[in-house]
């Protein structure tokens, strides 16, 4: 099956609630981590056209379309995740050079840096992070 950017399959919100599938399929332990790390909060994501939002409890994470009740909103490019996951740019210059764009309550902001962490080191173990990271490439090398 072909994926493109313009479908499901090359949506970061597809792609980041696969994720959330993967990762408590196969990092049980950063799974629940990042889960008790979040629990309770509601983040607003802007991925260029999308607009979605991830939600958390302690035990599960998806996502859905917003509410308008997010605490907090996280605005950015796919090219800039992907330099970012590609480490051609720290996250910390991301935000600082306003690629990515994260407002919200610091509280909140600090659970979400934590939760973020962990997400990525169980990502990281994962094999079935890599078909999700090329679709993400491919999204990204047909996106404006």
């Amino acid at each position: 099956m072909s994926s493109s950017s313009s479908g499901a399959e090359g949506r970061v919100a597809t792609l980041l609630a696969e994720s959330f599938e993967v990762l408590s399929q196969e990092h049980r332990e950063a799974h629940a981590r990042m889960c008790e790390r979040l629990a309770g909060l509601s983040v607003l994501l802007e991925v260029e056209e999308e607009r979605f939002a991830a939600v958390f409890s302690s035990r599960r994470a998806w996502v859905v379309p917003p509410s308008g009740g997010e605490v907090a909103r996280v605005t950015t490019r796919r090219r800039t995740v992907l330099d970012v996951l590609d480490d051609r740019q720290s996250l910390t210059d991301a935000v600082l050079t306003d690629a990515v764009e994260v407002v919200g309550p610091l509280p909140t902001l600090l659970r979400l840096h934590e939760g973020l962490v962990v997400y990525v080191q169980g990502a990281v173990r994962c094999p079935g992070f890599v078909p999700l990271l090329h679709r993400l490439r491919e999204a990204a090398i047909s996106s404006p």
